[in-house]
């Protein structure tokens, strides 16, 4: 086989499992005081985690604060194909998240914040029957936030801002043999926007609104085919991540509950076909996602003495189509399931939230025959994050 055809090969098939890492693992948690109550928190973020959720709800924050915690995950992906069983190499991985709120007057509220929306990996070993589809799929991805809520009345706020994000890619898979693979590594920074409302027309009830906007990359470094290729050729390739629009309702019946319920949909039809770019000629990738929507309900319970207990359930829907599965990504129809706990005091607060997700799925009409079969998820994760509120 010629190098230019070998380079277009492997290039374009591990491009197609690679860059949907970002979906695949989308955080399914951006705080824990929002996580602990299944990530229905739109309508409430009365935190300085409103910088993500909603940044309307800056306007609730009295004075100024600041809070800093991490988010944690273990996945654990167990795949029965063709070729054998296999298992995700699992570990343990962490991303931070870091809030504040300043209040500027009566009527503005400046946010400021360090998360990752996406990330993480995933690692399968090198002798899997699908190693020419997925053996290393790894995205690092963080943003910087800037947002403010203003209120407009005392029913109603609205706010918005920008993210700059950076976003670093090291993707790879097998060839033809084990110890050889084709691996592309990339990055780039690019910005989006956000724009989001909190109207509470009375004390038991608050409606929220946030959408985010997409973001545009254009990933450029370096991808090698090994050991058939001794050096690596400049290539790049253009990524868009969706845009979001996500609504919410609280209903607080006493001053003891708050119940909240979110919908959100996820315009990953944007992620449709892409073109690798390099020197020895461009590839188009066909991704053919499809939108998807995520559910989200909670409660917060006053359990006195300034404890709160949270509980939840968050379902998300699967946006890889059967004929472009991938076990880099390992999407589905996935169920989480969230407990929560914290403290506020007069000016130091804590709160601490477990999630567990679990999904099955069968794929059986994948495009690339090797990965069909049966998958079976469990994930678990940790969050913690304290708050100083003055």
């Amino acid at each position: 086989m010629k190098t230019r055809n070998l380079v277009l090969y492997t290039a374009a098939s591990v491009l197609t499992q690679g860059i949907a890492v970002a979906d695949g693992f989308h955080l399914a948690g951006q705080s824990p005081e929002a996580v602990g109550k299944g990530n229905a928190f739109v309508a409430t973020a009365n935190t300085a985690a409103a910088v993500y959720y909603n940044a309307a709800g800056l306007t609730q924050i009295d004075g100024s604060s600041v809070q800093v915690g991490f988010y944690s995950v273990m996945l654990g992906i167990e795949a029965d194909v063709a070729g054998g069983k296999f298992d995700l190499d699992r570990e343990v991985q962490f991303t931070p998240q870091i809030y504040s709120a300043f209040r500027l007057n009566e009527k503005t509220v400046l946010g400021l914040g360090l998360n990752s929306p996406f990330g993480l990996a995933t690692e399968w070993d090198d002798n899997t029957s699908f190693r020419n589809t997925a053996t290393i799929s790894s995205l690092k991805y963080a943003t910087l936030w800037a947002v403010a809520g203003y209120e407009v009345n005392e029913q109603f706020s609205i706010g918005g801002g920008i993210g700059i994000h950076h976003a670093d890619i090291d993707l790879r898979r097998g060839l033809f043999a084990p110890g050889d693979e084709f691996s592309f590594k990339g990055d780039d920074q690019a910005v989006s926007w956000t724009l989001s409302a909190l109207w509470q027309p009375a004390e038991k009830h608050s409606f929220g609104a946030v959408y985010r906007s997409e973001t545009d990359f254009t990933l450029e470094g370096k991808s090698r085919v090994f050991p058939y290729v001794a050096l690596r050729e400049d290539a790049q390739v253009d990524l868009t991540t969706p845009a979001s629009f996500a609504v919410g309702y609280s209903y607080r019946p006493n001053q003891c509950w708050n119940i909240e319920v979110n919908v959100e949909w996820v315009n990953w039809d944007e992620l449709d076909t892409l073109t690798l770019e390099q020197g020895s000629g461009n590839q188009e990738i066909p991704f053919k996602w499809e939108d998807s929507f995520v559910y989200s309900i909670g409660a917060e319970y006053d359990l006195g003495n300034g404890y709160l207990a949270r509980f939840g359930y968050n379902y998300i829907e699967s946006s890889q189509p059967d004929e472009h599965y991938n076990p880099g990504v390992a999407d589905a129809d996935r169920h989480w399931l969230t407990v929560g706990l914290g403290h506020k005091g007069d000016s130091w607060s804590w709160d601490a939230a477990y999630q567990y997700a679990f999904s099955d799925r069968e794929v059986k009409s994948a495009l690339d025959s090797s990965v069909n079969g049966d998958y079976k998820s469990r994930y678990h994760s940790f969050s913690l994050t304290a708050r100083y509120d003055f």
